[in-house]
């Protein structure tokens, strides 16, 4: 299934031009739908957007922590809203954390939510779809505030928005250049005009497409921080090595790992942000694992927000990365 999919959406084939017509009629649909949102709600904070235009992972979960961290450092009073996909709170709009740690109930909130509300202490973090009801919140209980950072907010136009961060990565690029369903993109590449910096997420020749629109683009990668046991005590994996994740990019992990010279036999890949709650995928995850007497299974941040809440006898190490910005100093906040 995955070679297909990465067939007619990540390269042209004969289905993706027979899907080319719907493509065109729903990216009609996105320009007018743009064009028809010109206004929005107006924060008294600076709303700082990160988002893609491409389906599945990019990394701008990340780039958000990033951007929060960048800002704290500054000594700015920051906030950051995420939808909480898949999570309990996300028609709910509830705060996860505040400046004094992270709220018990913020493991319902969704993998990414949970994610950003472990990685940015001191950080308010507010999940729910609603994003104007997540800013005014924020705004009455921290009058002093004075960024709040939108994760995966660049579709959301309900609310108008101070700068726009647009992530690509580089190695899924922009796809076949079409836009869904015969291709990756979720709105065409003009929307780009609407952004203020582009993100590329990796090593690589920023196509063409993306280049034309003159903007400010920011050159990063991911890094890994650390390797982690369950417990974060921080360890260096040996021996027989496999991946385990349910991530948009599952290649982007293995390019991470790669890069530190580290080597595996299989990655166990699942759909992005799925909730290994499944007992008999775990059972056979673990079967597998035994049979193969693979030592380790390396997995993200991200899924590990969900497989430290399941009960399992994985041999699990946590790669814990950081987005690393090469020209830091074309950022202007």
């Amino acid at each position: 299934m995955q070679k297909l999919i990465e067939k007619n959406l990540y390269k042209k084939s004969l289905l993706s031009y027979l899907l080319w017509p719907l493509s065109i009629i729903y990216s009609c649909v996105l320009i007018f739908r743009r064009k028809l949102h010109s206004g929005g709600f107006r924060s008294r904070c600076k709303i700082i957007s990160v988002g893609n235009i491409v389906s599945g992972g990019s990394g701008k979960t990340p780039v958000t922590i990033f951007l929060a961290e960048y800002l704290q450092k500054q000594g700015k009073k920051v906030a950051v809203s995420h939808r909480g996909y898949k999570g309990k709170f996300e028609n709910e709009n509830k705060l996860i954390s505040d400046e004094n740690g992270v709220f018990e109930f913020a493991k319902d909130a969704g993998d990414e939510a949970f994610l950003l509300s472990t990685k940015l202490a001191g950080i308010p973090i507010i999940a729910g779809k609603n994003r104007k009801r997540s800013i005014q919140l924020l705004e009455k209980k921290y009058p002093n505030l004075e960024y709040i950072v939108l994760d995966d907010s660049f579709q959301h136009l309900k609310v108008q928005h101070d700068l726009d961060f647009v992530v690509f990565n580089a190695i899924g690029g922009i796809g076949n250049g079409f836009v869904l369903p015969s291709g990756i993109l979720r709105e065409p590449l003009s929307a780009l005009k609407y952004s203020d910096y582009i993100v590329y997420n990796g090593k690589g020749e920023i196509p063409n497409q993306i280049q034309k629109y003159n903007k400010p683009i920011l050159l990063g990668e991911y890094q890994i921080k650390k390797f982690s046991d369950p417990d974060g005590n921080a360890m260096q994996p040996e021996g027989k090595l496999a991946l385990l994740s349910g991530i948009g990019l599952p290649a982007s992990f293995e390019n991470t790992v790669l890069k530190v010279g580290l080597h595996f036999g299989k990655h166990f890949r699942f759909p992005d942000h799925y909730d290994f709650k499944n007992n008999e995928v775990i059972k056979q995850i673990s079967a597998d694992v035994k049979r193969k007497k693979i030592d380790f299974l390396l997995t993200t941040e991200k899924d590990f927000a969900k497989l430290q809440f399941i009960e399992h006898d994985l041999p699990l190490v946590i790669v814990e990365v950081e987005f690393v910005l090469e020209n830091v100093e074309e950022l202007d906040l």
